[in-house]
């Protein structure tokens, strides 16, 4: 058994070859076929000490980091096929080869855009793979990749159902939201649509309550105050320690009048990057709070006293 580069670059490149040449998992943990359970796992975090994406190396690389999640992913996939007697048999004996090896090509394979995408690749996407993207939707989203969490996310939500599918719904909904890049259509319209899905099928829950909040962000930058209040609250009737509604709502009841301000720019019409930096700067605390103009009382335009 050949021990992994204690370099971290040379070690990530090893696995990325291994891959590249299509190796089995005993080639991509450098593993004699015969490798006991305890040399499985031995090769296993001798390779994740060096590869983990989260190591100085890769963390401020967004290019080397993403390899490096690529091969992390793979030797914890081969890991957990060669530890488990009854899935290395399986895997040995040809009976999950296919299956796993649809697996290894969506997490070593970069993730098709949605404007290239096409019915063949997506025929190929399977209950499996799907996970996969689903996975790697959640950690782009999270990082603010937002052009990547919604390739794989449309990509996974075929084949997803119940609490993993609105709450993939819910990041892709966010990250079009958010995403400069992406189409008019998907921004204004399918995130909208893809939030009242989840309180269709999600509404009592926390899941529920991140889409109120979602909407409400939404109704807010498109001038809905009135809207956008009701689905804060909506948030908080469910999650009342939700700290973003709680803000949100206590901005709008300070702003609140009789009607609805007048002068904000819809959504739909507004930049793209202004919307996209907005929203965010909702969800990282960064609103600064707006007072609107006193209107004169009827006694001070009685007196000529100026509001």
């Amino acid at each position: 058994m050949a021990a992994p580069p204690t370099d971290p670059r040379q070690a990530l490149n090893a696995i990325l070859t291994a891959l590249s040449n299509n190796a089995d998992y005993f080639g991509i943990l450098g593993l004699a076929k015969d490798a006991g359970p305890n040399e499985v796992r031995e090769a296993y975090f001798r390779h994740a000490k060096v590869v983990h994406p989260d190591l100085p190396a890769f963390i401020n690389n967004p290019k080397l980091r993403e390899q490096a999640t690529r091969a992390f992913q793979a030797i914890t996939l081969a890991h957990a096929t060669l530890a488990d007697p009854n899935k290395r048999l399986l895997y040995t004996s040809g009976m999950e080869v296919a299956k796993q090896q649809r697996i290894v090509e969506a997490i070593t394979a970069p993730v098709p855009s949605a404007a290239t995408a096409s019915g063949r690749h997506e025929a190929q996407v399977t209950a499996e793979t799907a996970r996969v993207y689903y996975g790697r939707g959640k950690t782009a989203a999270g990082r603010k990749d937002w052009q990547v969490a919604q390739d794989a996310l449309q990509l996974s939500l075929k084949f997803l159902s119940g609490d993993e599918l609105a709450d993939a719904q819910l990041n892709l909904a966010w990250s079009m939201m958010n995403n400069p890049q992406a189409a008019e259509m998907d921004r204004v319209t399918r995130s909208k649509e893809l939030l009242f899905a989840i309180l269709a099928t999600h509404g009592k829950t926390q899941l529920g309550a991140q889409a109120h909040y979602c909407l409400g962000v939404w109704n807010k930058f498109n001038g809905d105050m009135r809207e956008a209040l009701k689905h804060f609250e909506g948030c908080l009737g469910v999650n009342p320690h939700h700290i973003e509604a709680k803000r949100e709502k206590m901005i709008l009841d300070r702003r609140r009048g009789p009607e609805p301000a007048k002068g904000d720019k819809p959504l739909s019409g507004g930049s793209k990057s202004s919307v996209s930096t907005a929203a965010a700067a909702v969800g990282s605390g960064l609103v600064k709070k707006v007072g609107l103009t006193k209107e004169p009382t009827f006694l001070e335009r009685l007196f000529g006293k100026k509001g």
